[in-house]
């Protein structure tokens, strides 16, 4: 017999998929820097730092890794600059995404468990509400459900678009620092993954629903009224 914990976590299968997947992709960012020699990065090479979002311009790198490294290090240029100023180092290499990527993945693991454990909806809005405490479930949801979710999500972007557009246009000469990159990823990436997770869960449950409408009208005893 399955353990109340475990039943939770596989409730909606797809979401434990996506927190698995997700799980699995956060502990590769920090594992494929030991898995390569340390120094495998030529840092005296300015242009072999220099790169673009949406955009694998280091192959010339990872063609050099392990199969398992090379892939997520590619993975991660398709999605990151890679600055190795902005990137956390580990074992003599930098990571495959920089530290406000790396800490929105690791929180949006947070983000999604959250979403397990929240009380079941039919409204993605309330799902999110009931992720919280109670004291602040209670003052949230003075807005409604779905303007309370809403409200969560641009709360947590503002800092991250406010920190990432300020740093992107130099306005007074701004470069964003670690903590900054960290805390706003961080926020960023819990609500991202809260998000997701609850718009699954209200797919799941209005499933539930349905399915419980159907069979209450095709019971027999339905049917003989």
């Amino acid at each position: 017999m399955a353990s109340p914990l475990w039943a939770r976590l596989t409730w909606s299968r797809a979401l434990f998929a996506v927190l698995v997947l997700n799980v699995i992709w956060t502990a590769s960012l920090f594992v494929c820097p030991y898995l390569v020699h340390p120094g495998s990065f030529p840092t005296s090479d300015v242009a072999s730092q220099v790169g673009g979002a949406n955009l694998v311009d280091h192959e010339n790198i990872w063609a050099t890794f392990p199969i398992y490294p090379r892939i997520i290090y590619t993975i991660g240029d398709a999605q990151c600059h890679q600055l190795p100023y902005r990137t956390f180092w580990l074992n003599g290499n930098e990571m495959p995404i920089d530290e406000r990527m790396t800490s929105m993945y690791v929180f949006a693991n947070l983000g999604l468990i959250a979403a397990i454990f929240a009380r079941p909806s039919t409204s993605t809005g309330q799902v999110m509400l009931n992720a919280f405490p109670e004291f602040l479930r209670r003052r949230l949801s003075r807005l409604g459900s779905e303007r309370a979710g809403a409200f969560i999500v641009v709360l947590g972007l503002i800092p991250m678009a406010i920190d990432g557009f300020t740093q992107l246009f130099r306005v007074n000469g701004y470069e964003s620092t670690p903590l900054a990159r960290v805390g706003t990823g961080a926020l960023a990436g819990f609500v991202g993954g809260l998000l997701i997770g609850a718009m699954i869960v209200t797919i799941r449950q209005f499933s539930i629903e349905i399915q419980a409408l159907r069979a209450r009208f095709s019971s027999p005893s339905t049917l003989e009224r």
